[in-house]
């Protein structure tokens, strides 16, 4: 051959992360082996084929032939998201869920080998990524801590059953005993630390009163619904208008994640902020839906949503959580000087149920958080009498305000 045709050519742009090799080929050398991938005339068909390796060769795995037709992990991953996707348009899952598994099952899928067919995975392989999430993260810079860690061991493994009752593998994967979710010591060791660190998740009565006095008429009205009733985030910005029934002082509205009936009755203190909140000029709606929720943001959007983010073709990119009650709640703690790791507005919910526990009437506090009852007792207990309610609350109200008077309670029984 002339020399001049065995003249290198240069990377056809500055970021080509391969190298022309004297032989004709285009190469990398990773690990200190000299890998080769198509030729010179070719560029784009050596780039594809490096691509198609470069996660197991930069991870000192032998690349699995991907030839015969089996899923592989990126394959199994797309279409595990693509079903997850269609129970986000149907309001099955949460926008924060599907991201959850997309973060997830994303970086399953580079650390194990985009082109690695789902069924050569053995149970080493699980076991050390599940060292790399605990040690690491899914940044690689940040571990996860014990919630984190069992929900993206649950994605990964409802991922793998998922596509084994699809048909999509042939049997789910020995996982090996170390690639599970965590136990409940480890749960109870996270809990120790956490309050050993930085205390116990609840606010004192002191605290959730300076906090209410200190509070906009939204956030007030929002945080005594947290104390009262033991509503979220999510609660209160799904709260409609016309779930209130503020002459009686209650409020009747399914708890929007889980679907379970709950009904809640009200302070005096709680339906005088939700009337000042009511009758306070606020900036519009941005739509009929938002303006029949109790809670806007001052962008007249909800307190809580999500943004999703799309491709071109129209495929979902990523969500986006934005909580605006988290956020004044978090400039409010910190202005009251209350604000360390573990606390915001959910705490609030936390101080309800221990508080509430007082009164040792279970089924009565589950119906006002908007919890199924446990067992049996779920079919068999008809109806929870409203005064076994207001005792619940009005027993709540007193370690709030010692000193004020308990509103009287009556009422008929309820039905669930």
């Amino acid at each position: 051959m002339p020399k001049a045709l065995r003249t290198k050519p240069g990377k056809p742009y500055p970021s080509f992360p391969l190298t022309a090799h004297p032989n004709g080929q285009w190469c990398k050398k990773i690990r200190g082996k000299v890998h080769f991938f198509g030729v010179w005339a070719d560029p784009d068909a050596a780039l594809a084929s490096y691509l198609r390796v470069a996660a197991d060769l930069h991870a000192g795995r032998e690349p699995m032939s991907v030839s015969s037709g089996g899923l592989t992990v990126k394959e199994m991953g797309n279409e595990f998201l693509t079903y997850q996707a269609e129970r986000l348009s149907s309001g099955q899952i949460s926008a924060r869920w599907f991201e959850d598994c997309r973060r997830v099952v994303r970086h399953f899928a580079r650390s194990m080998g985009v082109s690695r067919l789902a069924s050569s995975l053995v149970a080493p392989e699980f076991q050390r990524y599940r060292r790399v999430l605990a040690t690491q993260g899914l940044c690689g810079t940040q571990a996860l801590g014990v919630h984190a860690l069992s929900r993206a061991v649950g994605i990964v493994r409802s991922m793998f059953k998922w596509a084994d009752e699809t048909g999509l593998v042939e049997h789910t994967p020995r996982w090996g005993r170390a690639f599970a979710r965590a136990s409940a010591a480890e749960f109870r060791r996270s809990r120790a630390k956490h309050e050993r660190e930085y205390g116990k998740r609840i606010f004192t009565a002191e605290q959730a009163r300076a906090l209410i006095d200190a509070a906009s008429p939204t956030l007030q009205a929002a945080i005594l619904l947290g104390i009262n009733g033991g509503f979220g985030n999510s609660d209160c910005a799904a709260l409609p208008i016309s779930a209130l029934n503020l002459y009686a002082g209650l409020v009747d509205f399914e708890r929007p994640k889980t679907a379970v009936a709950r009904l809640v009755p009200l302070w005096p203190e709680t339906v005088a902020a939700l009337r000042t909140l009511l009758a306070t000029p606020r900036v519009a709606p941005a739509n009929d839906a938002i303006a029949r929720l109790v809670f806007r943001t001052e962008a007249g959007l909800p307190l809580v949503r999500q943004v999703i983010s799309k491709h071109g073709d129209g495929e979902l990119q990523r969500t986006t959580h934005i909580d605006r009650l988290s956020d004044w709640f978090d400039e409010l703690l910190a202005a009251k000087k209350l604000k360390r790791r573990g606390i915001g507005f959910y705490t609030l919910r936390h101080t309800f149920r221990t508080w509430a526990d007082e009164t040792n009437d279970q089924h009565a506090i589950h119906l006002i958080m908007g919890h199924a009852i446990p067992g049996m007792s779920d079919i068999y207990v008809e109806e929870v009498g409203i005064e076994r309610l207001r005792m619940v609350v009005d027993h709540v109200r007193s370690k709030l305000w010692p000193r004020r008077r308990r509103a009287a309670s009556a009422g008929k029984g309820v039905s669930r």
